[in-house]
């Protein structure tokens, strides 16, 4: 009876998750001029209409190259930190740590107006670099709790090996434990990388004209009008997160990815 229940209430909960995407899909696809599901008929032309929309192109490549460039800048930042913060034997580590993952706490709304006062002060003319110093400070926490966990899960064992062979520091964490953690460094990548391309707080108060990533987009077109058009676009975001969740289970397994470090 408890086993039914449960699968009752897996599938359920699969069905809360899906059921919008199904929705959205579906709408993609209707004939009317209004998002309506069950889709009345069935057309591409919302497709097409999307095709010929090269603001839409611009800004999908504008969120591609800030999502990229935000992965590499906070990984560059959030790995070194997690691991410093996991072997550093500095007092007051536990207050630093808290300080790393304040952005987490902070409802991104006032992140996004602070930024804006603050690049106001110094005058900063640089949207790219404005959205990607944005997107970094609220997606290194991603890296530090993600590696951080696979910090404590790892046998420590591995690397005293390595020292004792001879290796020094640097050579131990990039031969040994960086290997080791590689699972969950890619999670912490496809997160960093898929909240920053979906990031509407911190972008709305950052963004130009000349510089405005997909959601943004998409949210100021939908202040004018609502029509599938808008369903089209949100499919092809939702097959593209699909496909980076399906690349993830061929190359690591999303139980190692999401499970500890690998071990």
């Amino acid at each position: 009876m408890f086993d039914r229940v449960v699968r009752l209430g897996a599938l359920l909960t699969v069905l809360f998750i899906l059921g919008p995407l199904v929705v959205i899909i579906g709408a993609s696809f209707t004939t009317t001029p209004f998002v309506a599901f069950p889709p009345q008929g069935f057309t591409l032309d919302w497709y097409r209409q999307l095709m010929g929309k090269p603001d839409f192109l611009r800004s999908f490549l504008d969120s591609v190259l800030l999502g990229v460039a935000t992965t590499a800048g906070a990984a560059l930042v959030g790995i070194p930190a997690a691991i410093g913060l996991q072997h550093s034997g500095v007092r007051g580590r536990a207050a630093l740590r808290s300080f790393v993952l304040a952005p987490l706490t902070l409802p991104t709304i006032v992140t996004g107006v602070a930024l804006l006062q603050f690049y106001y002060a110094i005058d900063l003319d640089a949207p790219l670099a404005g959205l990607l110093a944005g997107h970094m400070l609220v997606t290194i926490p991603f890296y530090v709790r993600t590696v951080g966990a696979a910090l404590i899960s790892l046998d420590p064992s591995l690397q005293e090996a390595a020292e004792s062979l001879g290796a020094g520091v640097l050579r131990t964490h990039l031969r040994v434990t960086l290997p080791a953690i590689a699972p969950s460094i890619f999670a912490a990548t496809t997160f960093v990388f898929i909240t920053s391309f979906d990031q509407v707080t911190i972008s709305v108060f950052l963004s130009s004209p000349d510089l405005m990533p997909l959601p943004i987009r998409i949210y100021n077109y939908i202040e004018f009008a609502v029509d599938p058009m808008v369903a089209a676009i949100s499919t092809v975001l939702i097959l593209l997160s699909f496909a980076i969740v399906a690349v993830m289970q061929r190359l690591l397994g999303l139980d190692r990815a999401f499970i500890g470090g690998g071990n």
